[in-house]
């Protein structure tokens, strides 16, 4: 009985015994097109063909620095041709418009005679290069360095937000009414009519006296009108670009109150007595130290050099009529922007110089701290981090200079490249090196002259700035 119950292959039939099967067809091939292939993830990237580049978010807010950055020019290339124009020019120039008293008062700036003058306005920059300098940011920072997982970030940042925001009235509140007077033009009547006059009642006169009655304008009137005109019309256009500048620029105002201050400071004060467990003595010193820094900052540092030079550039960024010139005013206001941004790992000096009738244009990189203060000099296994910095000059009939050092322990290394006219004189230019860091309490460990084919000082900057982008992804 098991026996009738097995399966058993199935007989097959006569068709299919001894029939040779047929040849397969290949299949037709249908060319590709290669516009439709998928590409890599490294649109709006430039052309860095980095193998890390799949590291790298194309919505990052660091992509975007380096993609500006790769397409700005160099100070050297901007900068550099303006300021020489001016000392150059502006002396044959007879006529009366601001814009070329503008350009004599620069050269008037750039002259001088004295060592002493050069360091004062380079010290000048380095100082004055961020709003948050001082004692009081000094203690903060070493706060920081001491207490890095207690929390202190958050206050500290509302507190640094609150006082840039009031010491910053004027220009926001400025830059409010050019953001109102530029979406008058960009949206249709009648909401550009009744845009214009909420626009006319904002006060700049005194922005920090008439405060609350502009925000209460800005907060009450102006946001529901263009509220209602985004929801009516759906505009995705331009004006919404300037509408979201508007809000954001709005934001910055609505915390920058005289109160807002001293309430950001006391609850930064509050955490670091009963978090931090602060002894009084210092927190009576950081309290004088704050009233010294509002007291400074209330008082605009004033500079010859970087005021003109700063006019020279917004008002030909203004007025001028030739396109190759509004593009050489754009991009070098552009890359001073890129320079103090928080992805540079340098801090950027820049100093134009008429030294006795020759003009020389410097410029010099000094590497942050990459580790933020973090480690002690004890956890590196040894003494202070190295200071390593780069330096350049182009001085007219002479040449081009730049200059590697590294500071470690009041001991200097250098490498050079000077014009190859001049490396005759290579021992000479040595001694005198070596002569100049002693005047300044430093000894010249080694000094070396390198090659003509040698990496530039800027190839060696972008590289630096480029090894961040496989560390850093802050997207959008």
């Amino acid at each position: 009985m098991p026996d009738n119950l097995r399966i058993t292959t199935p007989v097959t039939t006569n068709e299919s015994i001894n029939k040779i099967p047929s040849a397969k067809q290949p299949d037709s091939m249908v060319p590709i097109d290669p516009s439709k292939v998928l590409q890599p993830n490294t649109d709006k990237q430039g052309n860095q063909n980095s193998s890390f580049d799949f590291l790298l978010n194309r919505n990052s807010v660091f992509s975007k620095f380096l993609e500006q950055l790769g397409e700005t020019p160099a100070l050297s290339q901007t900068l550099q041709k303006i300021v020489f124009e001016t000392f150059s020019r502006s002396e044959n120039i007879r006529d009366s418009r601001p814009v070329t008293l503008l350009m004599k008062q620069f050269s008037a700036a750039i002259k001088m005679e004295q060592p002493a003058d050069i360091l004062k306005n380079l010290m000048f920059q380095g100082s004055n290069r961020t709003k948050f300098s001082g004692p009081v940011f000094d203690v903060m920072r070493n706060l920081m360095n001491e207490y890095p997982d207690s929390g202190l970030e958050k206050p500290l940042g509302d507190f640094l937000k609150a006082f840039d925001g009031y010491f910053s009235t004027p220009e926001i509140t400025s830059a409010i009414e050019k953001n109102l007077s530029t979406l008058v033009h960009q949206i249709p009547r009648p909401y550009s009519k009744q845009l214009q006059e909420l626009a006319d009642q904002l006060m700049t006169d005194q922005p920090v006296n008439s405060l609350d009655m502009n925000l209460t304008l800005l907060k009450e009137k102006i946001i529901p009108l263009l509220s209602k005109y985004v929801a009516s019309t759906n505009d995705f256009g331009t004006a919404r670009d300037s509408i979201t500048l508007l809000v954001h620029n709005i934001a910055r105002l609505n915390i920058s109150s005289h109160q807002e201050v001293v309430d950001k400071f006391s609850s930064l004060l509050d955490y670091c007595k009963y978090e931090l467990n602060l002894p009084d003595d210092k927190m009576n010193q950081i309290k004088s130290m704050f009233l010294k820094s509002v007291t400074e900052a209330s008082q605009k540092p004033e500079n010859q050099l970087y005021d003109s030079l700063m006019k020279v550039l917004s008002e030909n960024l203004r007025q001028s009529s030739s396109s190759v010139s509004q593009s050489l005013y754009k991009d070098t206001v552009l890359s001073l922007l890129l320079d103090n941004s928080v992805y540079m790992p340098f801090t950027h000096l820049l100093l134009p110089v008429n030294y006795n009738g020759r003009f020389m244009f410097s410029e010099i990189w000094i590497e942050k701290n990459d580790d933020g203060g973090k480690s002690s000099s004890k956890e590196r296994g040894g003494g202070p981090k190295p200071i390593r910095l780069f330096l350049t000059f182009d001085i007219k009939a002479l040449g081009y200079f730049e200059a590697s050092i590294v500071l470690s322990q009041e001991k200097a290394d250098v490498q050079m490249n000077c014009p190859p006219a001049l490396m005759k004189n290579s021992r000479e230019i040595s001694s005198r090196i070596s002569e100049i860091f002693a005047q300044n309490g430093l000894s010249a460990q080694s000094i070396e002259f390198l090659q003509e084919n040698s990496p530039s000082a800027e190839k060696r900057i972008l590289k630096k700035v480029y090894e961040r982008k496989n560390v850093i992804d802050v997207t959008v």
